[in-house]
C-alpha cells in the first residue's frame, strides 16, 4: 500500500482539478476559433463605407448592400485579435 499524507493528497487532487480545468478551457477556445474561422470566411466589408456583411454562397463580386459599391472576397475581413 502506497502512503500519502494528506496534505500531499490534497496537493494531488487541486493539480488535476486545474489539469482537467486547463484541458476543458483550451477545447472551448479551439471550438470557438473554428466557428468564428468558418463564419468569417463568408464576411465582407466594403472598403468605402465599412459596411460588414455575410454572403451565402460566396460570389466573386458582390455590391455593397448599403452603398453599391463592388466588394471582392479578397478584400474579407481580418482577423481582429
Amino acid at each position: 500500500m502506497i502512503r500519502v499524507s494528506p496534505t500531499s493528497l490534497v496537493l494531488i487532487l487541486v493539480c488535476a482539478s486545474a489539469g482537467f480545468t486547463l484541458l476543458c478551457w483550451l477545447w472551448s477556445e479551439l471550438q470557438r476559433a473554428r466557428r468564428e474561422s468558418a463564419a468569417r470566411r463568408n464576411t465582407l466589408r466594403c472598403p468605402l463605407c465599412f459596411f460588414e456583411f455575410h454572403t451565402d454562397p460566396p460570389a466573386p463580386l458582390l455590391p455593397c448592400p448599403r452603398c453599391g459599391a463592388p466588394t471582392a472576397h479578397e478584400k474579407s475581413v481580418p482577423k481582429t485579435r
